[in-house]
């Protein structure tokens, strides 16, 4: 398992690389630096979050007003809290690592929170 992880992390790496060294041959490395490479990270992760919070919201209606087989939404609805949980400790960790990017490009720590808060927005919650 671990041999099968190890030849993945170096076939994304050798991607990654072979996709800086074109991006610099067409002039355009600057839209594929650490920081944009990280912005589409999370771009990705929030797409991904919002499909399960959609596919969640639907499984919930299902549940509670079609009345199907609640057995079977019931698992589904934990495999999918379970991939949610996960999605959003990846989101904290990239948008970590993101915010630590822009950190070091700044050296400000106010001009990085403007720059995070950006791409991660306080929402505000209704009253229930």
């Amino acid at each position: 398992m671990n041999k099968k992880k190890n030849a993945q992390k170096r076939l994304v790496n050798e991607l990654k690389n072979q996709l800086m060294i074109q991006a610099e041959r067409l002039g355009i490395e600057d839209e594929y630096n650490p920081l944009c490479l990280e912005e589409m990270k999370l771009d990705s992760v929030k797409k991904i979050m919002t499909e399960f919070y959609m596919e969640r919201s639907n499984l919930e209606y299902e549940l509670n007003i079609m009345g199907s087989k609640k057995k079977e939404i019931l698992i589904k609805l934990e495999r999918l809290n379970s991939y949610i949980r996960k999605a959003v400790g990846l989101h904290a960790k990239h948008l970590s690592t993101f915010e630590t990017l822009i950190e070091k490009a700044t050296g400000d720590r106010k001009l990085t929170q403007k720059a995070v808060s950006r791409i991660n927005p306080v929402r505000v919650k209704a009253a229930a």
